[in-house]
C-alpha cells in the first residue's frame, strides 16, 4: 500500500509548532508542573505535549483523508480524553470523574466503532472462545486499563513516550504485514508526533522540556487500545487477541503489580507511590537514562516475542501460558526485590573478602 508523505511532514510539523506556541501560555492555562511530594524533577515544566500529540496526530490524519468517518470517530473520542487530561493536570479531578469520563469515552468507541471483546481466541485448542453478553463491560474494563496503564507509566523523562513509540511501531508493523494497510496510517503518525515530543522531553539538541501530562498519555492509552481492538477483534484481524498481551506487556505489568500490592496492604488500587519499576530502577542506583533503556528494552523484547509468536502461530494457549509465566515471575521480582538485591550485595562482598 502507498502512503503518501504529506500526512507525516503534516504531524512532524504541526507537533513541533504546538510545542512552540503552547509553552509560553502553559502557566496561564495552569498546565505547569511544579516539583513537590513525589515529584523530583528540577524547575516547572509545562505539561503541553499531549495537546501537540493530539493536534499534530489530528492534523496528519486529516490531510491523509479528511473525508474518513473513521478518523473523526477516533479524533472524537481522543479530544475528549485529551481534555480530561489537560483538566486533570491543571485541577487534579478525582479518580470517579476521571473513571467516569473514560466509560463514557469506551462506550462512545464501542458504538462508533461497533467493535468490542467479542473473543479471546483458541486459547485452549477447541475454538474460539466468544465471549458474549460479557464482551461489552470487559471492553470498558479494558479501556479503562490501558488509559491508566500508560498514565502509570509516565515517571521518567522518555518512558511513556518510548513505550508509546515500541507499541506504535509493533501494531504498524502487524497492520502493514497481515492485512490492515489503512488502519496502519493511525499508529505511522503516533510515531511521528512522537519524535517532536521525545526531542523536547529529553532535551535532545538543546531544546527546553516539557511533559506529556495526563493529556498525553492517556491518549496513548486511548490510542494503543484503540488499535488493539481493531487489529484483533475486527473481522480483518492482523493478530490475535492473547498476541496484544505481549505488545503492551511493561504498561500492562506494571499496572496491574502494583494494584495487587496496594489491595493487598488494605490501599486503594489508585494511590499514588513510588513502587513502580521505573522507581525501583532508580533506587537499585540507575540513572534516569539507564531505566529508561532498561525499561525500554524489556518492552521491546516483549513485543518481539509476541510477533515471533504471531509469525510461527504458536498455539495460543502455549502463548498465554507464556505471557502467565512471566507475569508471575515479574510479580515475584518486584515483591522480593530488595530482598534479593541485599543478597545478591552480600554475596558480592563474600566474594571480594575471600579473594
Amino acid at each position: 500500500m502507498y502512503l503518501p508523505l504529506w500526512p507525516f511532514l503534516t504531524t512532524l510539523l504541526i507537533t513541533s509548532i504546538m510545542l512552540w506556541i503552547l509553552r509560553p501560555v502553559a502557566s496561564r492555562l495552569q498546565l505547569i508542573d511544579i516539583p513537590k511530594g513525589r515529584k523530583q524533577h528540577q524547575g516547572k515544566i509545562p505539561l503541553i505535549g499531549g495537546l501537540a500529540l493530539f493536534t499534530g496526530l489530528a492534523a496528519g490524519l486529516l490531510s491523509h483523508d479528511i473525508s474518513s468517518i473513521a478518523h473523526w470517530q477516533f479524533i472524537g473520542c481522543a479530544a475528549v480524553i485529551v481534555v480530561l487530561g489537560a483538566f486533570d493536570d491543571a485541577l487534579d479531578l478525582s479518580v470517579s470523574i476521571r473513571l467516569l469520563v473514560q466509560s463514557i469515552v469506551a462506550i462512545a468507541m464501542m458504538l462508533s466503532l461497533d467493535l468490542h471483546l467479542a473473543h479471546l481466541g483458541n486459547l485452549f485448542g477447541a475454538g474460539s472462545i466468544d465471549l458474549g453478553w460479557f464482551g461489552p463491560p470487559l471492553t470498558v474494563i479494558a479501556v479503562i486499563a490501558a488509559i491508566n496503564a500508560f498514565n502509570m507509566t509516565d515517571g521518567i523523562d522518555g518512558l511513556a513516550g518510548t513505550l508509546s513509540f515500541i507499541c506504535m511501531a509493533m501494531l504498524s508493523f502487524f497492520m502493514l504485514m497481515w492485512g490492515q494497510q489503512e488502519l496502519a496510517i493511525i499508529p505511522l503518525l503516533m510515531m511521528m508526533a512522537l519524535i517532536p515530543y521525545l526531542a523536547a522531553n529529553l532535551q535532545w539538541f538543546g531544546l527546553r522540556k516539557v511533559f506529556l501530562g495526563d493529556a498525553g498519555s492517556m491518549l496513548i492509552g486511548l490510542t494503543v487500545i484503540w488499535l488493539l481492538l481493531q487489529g484483533s477483534q475486527s473481522p480483518a484481524s492482523s493478530f490475535r487477541p492473547v498476541t496484544a498481551l505481549w505488545i503492551i506487556a511493561i504498561p500492562l505489568l506494571d499496572m496491574a503489580v502494583i494494584m495487587i500490592r496496594r489491595l493487598r496492604k488494605g490501599q486503594s488500587p489508585f494511590k499514588a507511590d513510588r513502587e513502580h519499576l521505573h522507581h525501583i530502577s532508580l533506587r537499585m542506583g540507575l540513572n534516569s537514562r539507564q531505566a529508561l533503556m532498561l525499561i525500554a528494552g524489556l518492552a521491546g523484547i516483549c513485543a518481539s516475542i509476541g510477533a515471533l509468536a504471531e509469525y510461527l502461530l504458536l498455539p495460543e494457549g502455549l502463548v498465554l501460558l507464556l505471557f502467565l509465566a512471566l507475569a508471575a515471575f515479574y510479580y515475584y521480582l518486584i515483591a522480593h526485590i530488595w530482598r534479593l538485591l541485599s543478597a545478591l550485595r552480600k554475596r558480592r562482598r563474600h566474594d571480594r573478602s575471600s579473594s
